[in-house]
């Protein structure tokens, strides 16, 4: 992500750097025809830029690194160091202020001279002070040293392909996931209880069995006892009768009683 993150930013700075203006382009160009330096230093970098922006001490400390040999190293080391410290907000507020000097670096089409466009790159910056970094600046690989200089397409084609891998590894890990999910769901679904075999789940088909063993037992017990009253009234009045049948009293005694 990192890799994928200096990739843009350099992209960015990369883009539409003159090849054919600028006293640092034509140092470069005197550097190689005395022999000093290597025919890719001749090519358009963004250090050849940034570095009117920074004072001296600051030029030192990157012409000092022990591992960076090149202005593509340097322009390199200075991206990161700026991640690391959380300066690259003040940076790109420097590198866009003076619109004179940018044309002398830049084509009118590049997005560093594009004001709508060159505007978010501060505000993008502001939202990485709150990531903690810690790359090695001091690095030989940040030289970049090969054939050729490597350009913007190949910047933005190997950002591009870092991006896609990771986008491919989150898009598995989610379609694993929802796999897993599914493939819970779908057993619960699919397995159907045979004939002999309580359908699950067996804990609910109890539960329901003691309620509705318990209803019934109100129920009955509610009737006994109607019953159990009724058949007392009922003895108690075939009792009287024959009482009264047996002792020969007389109706209205009877009534009364």
């Amino acid at each position: 992500r990192v890799t994928c993150l200096c990739a843009q930013f350099e992209a960015v700075l990369q883009h539409g750097l003159r090849r054919s203006r600028g006293l640092a382009l034509t140092a470069a160009a005197i550097k190689q025809a005395a022999g000093f330096s290597s025919k890719t230093e001749t090519e358009p970098v963004f250090w050849y830029y940034v570095k009117e922006v920074l004072n001296k001490h600051e030029l030192q400390r990157f012409y000092s690194l022990k591992t960076i040999t090149t202005d593509i190293g340097r322009g390199r080391a200075w991206l990161r160091c700026a991640l690391n410290e959380h300066s690259l907000e003040r940076y790109v507020h420097m590198l866009l202020a003076d619109k004179n000097r940018l044309s002398v670096f830049y084509e009118d089409w590049s997005f560093m001279m594009d004001e709508e466009r060159s505007s978010m790159i501060p505000t993008m910056a502001a939202g990485l002070n709150s990531i903690l970094f810690a790359i090695n600046i001091d690095n030989k690989d940040l030289n970049g040293q090969s054939k050729c200089t490597p350009t913007v397409s190949d910047l933005l084609k190997e950002s591009t392909q870092n991006v896609t891998s990771l986008l491919k590894e989150s898009t598995q890990g989610v379609s694993s996931l929802l796999r897993e999910i599914t493939a819970s769901s779908a057993v619960s679904i699919l397995i159907k209880p045979d004939q002999d075999t309580d359908p699950l789940p067996v804990l609910s088909k109890n539960v329901n069995a003691d309620l509705k063993y318990k209803k019934d037992r109100k129920k009955k017990k509610r009737v006994t006892n109607i019953i159990s009253f009724d058949e007392e009234e009922d003895e108690q009045n075939l009792g009287d009768a024959t009482k009264t049948l047996i002792t020969g009293e007389s109706s209205e005694e009877s009534v009364d009683r």
